[in-house]
């Protein structure tokens, strides 16, 4: 009998680590994985998999993925209505006989976690042993014109017993790796907070599968640990022992930053650069916010951590915040943007609340006024405290902030642009109106027009001449480009260009260099030089030679060149 286990991930250079599991329990049969994205062709899916003669379609179902894996079903039942087909996973876990009666291509649904019950239910398919399914603990089924649940699937406490999914085959993609299921907090927006058992793989099986994945040159490994550091020895000996190791590989790592000690702090000291990455779920500063999703955070302790982590400049931190929770209404949220901004991450995401099946905030949504979408992702529409037109004005906030600040592109800009202000909400926002006028989402922008939208925005906020050479530095660096757009060419008088010549002929005869290319030279009143994570700035006039080849520049005075 042949299986497919299949997975339609949100991006090409994801993996699903959930069907890689299943695999592993069910090697006596012929087993495939199959992996597509939610952004291929739904005809050209379903023809891939069918052709392939499968017996059990096997999809593993999510948020971001469950409206097209359910199009995929049922063109592969309509094609071939003997193959039988299974779903499971979250996003089917919690509403598995509404789905069953509404759809009548679903076969069984897993309820839970899967990696004891797919051999079973393999077996019993094989078999065609209604005995067998009825024996099976986590599942949702069709006997006859009845539908059958079993309830859920009982929880995997020795987590050893899971088989290390990666084997036989590790993705040219993210892997992702896990150490312990279950999370010590309940925060009610989590499907983690339903799981009530944080469970461990032992140390030593750990430490084996990383020096695995590191042995075969996998690029980046995800830890899906909800909380990572919730068992602090536990944490601090994988880290001690990936900083021993000193891998080209890099580890991505979900903590709770309030729960670092100086211990933790010291241990990492020792990372080298680009070895670990963190993320850490701030969601809100407001203290009765957190009381109502049943969350339990420091952010005082947060940010001194992730202060001291980004001061040793070794490991990138993203951090995260979530609109429309329980009770928080728009200044809640422009100071926890504050709160968090004058940490200066590396990155700032702002989610949007999702109102997820199973979840307890599912369960406390009319308390608290929440109106969501009722198709995945769920979304959060509005609140008692939060208005449609106010989430709706956040969405093109978040868009701008993406654009703008977690894009790094014009990180010397805003460098020197937010050592002048104190409300980095306000600064965000009159941009974000800035761009709504200007039509910035009525069209496709490219990389030039947002240049020149930042310009028009700053240029009368702050000093001219220093705004416009920052904004040089910034597009030179990222597009390594010498032809500068109009509103950015400087204009240069006859003794300056003199200067140039000079600083031309020097460059030749010091360097050997028959040309010239790669490199412009212009007049600054600014020199803009990062070091770590931070850029120091020289006001006077200079010349700038910049390297675009090798990706960095001189500055020389201009009282030098005489």
């Amino acid at each position: 009998m042949k299986v497919i286990l299949a997975a339609l991930n949100a991006k090409y250079v994801h993996s699903n680590l959930a069907i890689r599991y299943l695999k592993r329990e069910i090697e006596d049969y012929d087993v495939e994985l199959y992996e597509s994205t939610i952004n291929e062709d739904i005809l050209n899916i379903s023809f891939d998999i069918v052709i392939k003669n499968p017996d059990v379609v096997a999809f593993s179902c999510y948020i971001w993925n469950i409206e097209n894996t359910l199009k995929v079903a049922n063109i592969i039942k309509n094609i071939n209505e003997n193959i039988k087909i299974v779903l499971g996973g979250p996003e089917v876990s919690f509403d598995s006989i509404e789905l069953i009666n509404k759809y009548n291509f679903i076969d069984f649904i897993i309820k839970g976690e899967g990696e004891k019950v797919i051999k079973p239910l393999i077996d019993s398919i094989y078999l065609n042993s209604l005995e067998g399914l009825r024996s099976i603990k986590g599942l949702t089924y069709r006997e006859n014109l009845n539908i059958v649940d079993t309830g859920f699937a009982e929880t995997i406490t020795d987590l050893d017993s899971i088989k290390f999914p990666y084997e036989d085959e590790i993705p040219d993609k993210i892997i992702y790796y896990e150490a312990s299921r279950g999370c010590p907090f309940r925060c009610s927006y989590c499907m983690s907070s339903i799981d009530k058992r944080v469970r461990f793989r032992s140390l030593d099986l750990v430490k084996k599968e990383l020096k695995y994945l590191i042995d075969n040159n996998v690029k980046l490994v995800k830890f899906v640990d909800r909380t990572f550091n919730a068992n602090k020895n536990f944490s601090r000996e994988i880290w001690k022992y990936l900083i021993e190791l000193s891998p080209t590989t890099r580890f991505h790592f979900e903590i709770a930053a309030d729960l670092l000690e100086d211990e933790d702090i010291e241990i990492l000291k020792m990372a080298k650069e680009g070895l670990f990455q963190f993320e850490v779920g701030v969601q809100t500063t407001n203290i009765k916010v957190l009381e109502n999703i049943n969350r339990k955070m420091n952010f005082e302790r947060v940010k001194d951590n992730i202060n001291k982590i980004l001061q040793i400049g070794n490991i990138h931190c993203h951090l995260d915040l979530i609109v429309g929770l329980p009770e928080e209404d728009i200044n809640s949220f422009r100071k926890s943007f504050n709160d968090v901004m004058s940490i200066n991450p590396d990155e700032l995401q702002i989610g949007f609340l999702k109102v997820l099946k199973g979840s307890p905030i599912y369960y406390d949504k009319d308390k608290y006024g929440i109106k969501y979408c009722g198709y995945a992702p769920y979304q959060v529409l509005k609140t008692n405290t939060l208005s449609s037109s106010e989430i709706n004005y956040l969405l093109k906030f978040e868009e701008v902030f993406e654009t703008y600040y977690n894009s790094h592109i014009f990180e010397r800009t805003f460098n020197y642009v937010f050592s002048y202000i104190d409300d980095y909400y306000i600064f965000f926002k009159e941009l974000t109106d800035y761009l709504i006028q200007n039509g910035f989402f009525e069209r496709s922008i490219g990389l030039q027009d947002k240049f020149f939208q930042i310009f028009n925005f700053l240029i009368n906020r702050f000093e001219g001449n220093t705004i416009k050479d920052l904004l040089i530095y910034d597009y030179l660096y990222n597009t390594k480009k010498t032809n500068l757009p109009e509103f950015l060419k400087k204009r240069i008088d006859e003794d300056v260009e003199t200067k140039i010549k000079i600083c031309k002929e020097r460059i030749v005869n010091t360097l050997s260099l028959s040309n010239l290319k790669g490199l412009l030279i212009l007049p600054m009143s600014l020199d803009a030089r990062k070091i770590n994570r931070s850029i120091e700035f020289n006001f006077s006039d200079f010349l700038v030679i910049f390297d675009l080849k090798n990706n960095g520049h001189y500055a020389i005075s201009l009282k030098e060149l005489v």
